[in-house]
């Protein structure tokens, strides 16, 4: 009978229901959840960046303690106990002091650790064009667009704002190969930005590239700021000795901690949302007689 009233456990779902996002599109997401998960991702990009970083100084046995945005460095006054950091100058021949057991030996280590959080940022941005495109399931399509998009964005933006700083990544690699500076960092950018315009590519229209983008850069702002705010702090404790800031597997353990919470809070992400798509496929298939 067409008629017959069907038991939930009989009703067919819909494989877009079951994907997570209403019609299935990967644009189909409200602010708030867009926010949230852009603030979320903004923590992951910026540790991905990081661990770039560090995974050749632990390879290499230096042992450095890691902060939110850098490693554990202080400079100009002498740290606490300063045989157990590394000594180092700045670009202006100011003194300073890493949080290594040993330095960096030789000129190529010390350009492929200085190239590992650039590289790391770009294959993570790589990485989630890939999500984006062959992800079965509809919300992980979104937190690898969203990674992509704000691994790139902030890229960008750093790139650009390259002629009023100083100092970075780029500069100690084209210190270390003799090379100009502008030349390492426009190779870059140019990567950066293929990968932005790629992940921009796959939303459909310019309206919706440009909420997408507002989003996410306040996402970045909101998580980014006070990363950068908290690292002082981080430093502080890491050299006074407090033992809750000691490394973990080369990040001070409440960095650390962050960052585990940080991916255990996208993956609660991505069943909030599939838990509201269901949820919201089934009233409208109720209100339709389905």
């Amino acid at each position: 009978m067409n008629n017959q009233i069907l038991s939930p456990k009989s009703q067919s779902v819909p494989a877009t229901v079951m994907n997570g996002a209403l019609g299935g599109k990967i644009h189909h997401i409200r602010f708030l959840p867009l926010l949230i998960l852009a603030m979320l991702v903004n923590i992951l990009s910026q540790s991905t960046h990081e661990t770039g970083h560090l995974m050749v100084y632990q390879i290499r046995g230096r042992d450095p303690v890691w902060g939110f945005t850098k490693i554990v460095q202080i400079w100009d006054t002498p740290p606490v106990n300063p045989n157990v950091w590394v000594e180092i100058r700045g670009t202006e021949g100011e003194p300073g002091w890493l949080k290594l057991s040993s330095p960096l030996k030789g000129k190529a280590e010390n350009v492929i650790a200085s190239a590992a959080g650039p590289l790391a940022g770009l294959l993570g941005a790589v990485l989630g064009l890939v999500l984006a495109r062959w992800s079965r399931k509809i919300t992980w399509q979104q937190i690898g667009l969203v990674f992509s998009l704000a691994a790139s964005l902030v890229a960008v933006l750093y790139y650009l704002r390259s002629p009023i700083r100083t100092g970075g990544d780029e500069y100690d690699i084209a210190v270390q190969l003799g090379i100009a500076k502008p030349f390492v960092e426009g190779l870059l950018l140019l990567a950066f930005i293929a990968c932005l315009m790629l992940g921009l590519r796959i939303l459909p229209t310019w309206r919706t590239r440009l909420y997408w983008l507002g989003t996410i850069l306040l996402g970045s702002v909101v998580t980014g700021i006070p990363m950068v705010m908290a690292d002082p702090f981080v430093i502080a404790q890491v050299d006074t000795g407090n033992p809750w800031f000691q490394s973990v597997l080369g990040y001070s353990l409440p960095v650390f901690v962050v960052i585990l919470l940080t991916c255990v809070g996208i993956c609660a992400w991505s069943r909030w949302q599939n838990k509201k798509g269901f949820t919201k496929q089934n009233f409208i298939g109720v209100q339709n007689g389905q």
